[in-house]
């Protein structure tokens, strides 16, 4: 019986921060990128061209994710014109793990929206059915450092959507959602890129949940031992090295259980920090969301939160408290609003200590015994 990531994260209710210059936008951007959304927001326009009746699936799912997005994704996108994040092929947004579903998805909506991307695999290969001119490709293996630098050297801002596949196709994870975060995070560091945004996994702080353990419990099948461990012990690793550098040049942004279903839109996904709440969401949207993250500049610098889909929403754990009304982001008409008002992870320490779980990893090797 083959499982996947995606689906055991459903085998129960689960929950599973960057610096960059300001974004500025012409009057056309910001008409594009409002916050209404229309009411044909996900109709894609289609025009036959006398030689076929019938649209392609592929064309038709590039024409949804360039109608959805421009109608509902975020109003402060950085326009390449305008010199901001991924303006230039000298200065790419760089996807690590870009051969995944969410990377694949996040290098499509980056270059939908004319930005430049690098995009990088171990192998180096392309990933796009169809070719774009704003991707470019390039091998990084997020255990080795020194790959790692040269993918992120000149980037304006990198997603770090990696994530173990297992010990034949290269890579376990430890090797991968632990070292390899922390190899992505020192190359941010020493190649002085702004923004980095963590895709990670919901109730990383709740080893106690049915959903972390039997993540755990099945996924050592397929990818490798104590996959949740791993993720949290990368956050932390990651946390501490911007900490030492003075910088809050991080965001983590941490998925409930994964679906390939289509956008829900931003009205009915939930944003929330703290570990509390879960629900299945959908790939796209966590794309979407991770893009408006990384555009949204410093108002995410230093952030973590959850992301879950409004139906379906519970507890992680029922023993949970109520999180406070401002650690709440839900019914908002953007993908950018719905990331309004996030506190940092410093200040959710000091104000909601009760909440804070500083779980690290069970079973973890030492930072120095992977590294020697």
């Amino acid at each position: 019986m083959k499982f996947c990531l995606s689906s055991l994260l459903l085998l129960a209710p689960l929950v599973t921060g960057y610096t960059v210059p300001p974004v500025t936008s012409s009057r056309k951007t910001k008409a594009l990128f409002s916050h209404e959304t229309t009411s044909h927001a996900f109709e894609p326009s289609i025009q036959a061209d006398g030689s076929s009746a019938a649209v392609s699936r592929r064309d038709l799912f590039s024409q949804a994710i360039v109608s959805v997005t421009a109608s509902i994704m975020f109003s402060q996108v950085a326009n390449a014109a305008e010199g901001g994040i991924g303006s230039s092929p000298d200065s790419p947004i760089v996807v690590l793990g870009a051969g995944g579903k969410v990377g694949k998805l996040c290098t499509e909506i980056l270059a939908n929206q004319g930005l430049y991307v690098r995009a990088t695999t171990r192998s180096g290969r392309s990933i796009l059915e169809k070719e774009s001119p704003f991707v470019s490709y390039a091998q990084a293996d997020v255990t080795q450092l020194e790959s790692l630098e040269n993918s992120v050297k000149g980037a304006s801002g990198v997603i770090f959507a990696a994530s173990a596949s297992g010990k034949k196709k290269g890579g376990e994870p430890v090797a991968v959602d632990y070292l390899g975060l922390y190899n992505a995070a020192k190359a941010c560091l020493d190649q002085k890129v702004s923004k980095l945004v963590v895709v990670s996994a919901a109730t990383a702080t709740r080893p106690d949940s049915l959903g972390f353990k039997a993540t755990n419990y099945f996924v050592k099948f397929v990818y490798g031992d104590r996959i949740m461990d791993s993720k949290i012990a990368g956050e932390a690793a990651m946390r501490d090295l911007y900490a030492s550098a003075g910088s809050k040049g991080y965001a983590v942004v941490r998925p409930g259980g994964l679906n390939d279903k289509k956008s829900v839109g931003p009205a009915k996904v939930h944003v929330s920090q703290g570990d509390v709440y879960a629900s299945e969401v959908s790939r796209e949207d966590v794309a979407l969301v991770t893009v408006a993250t990384l555009l949204k500049g410093a108002a995410t610098d230093g952030v973590t939160f959850e992301l879950n889909q409004e139906e379906g929403l519970a507890k992680a754990l029922k023993d949970l408290p109520d999180p406070p009304a401002e650690l709440v982001h839900a019914g908002a008409p953007s993908f950018d609003a719905l990331l309004d008002g996030l506190l940092t992870d410093e200040q959710i320490k000091k104000k909601y200590p009760s909440l804070i779980n500083d779980f690290r990893g069970d079973g973890m090797p030492s930072l120095e015994e992977l590294v020697a």
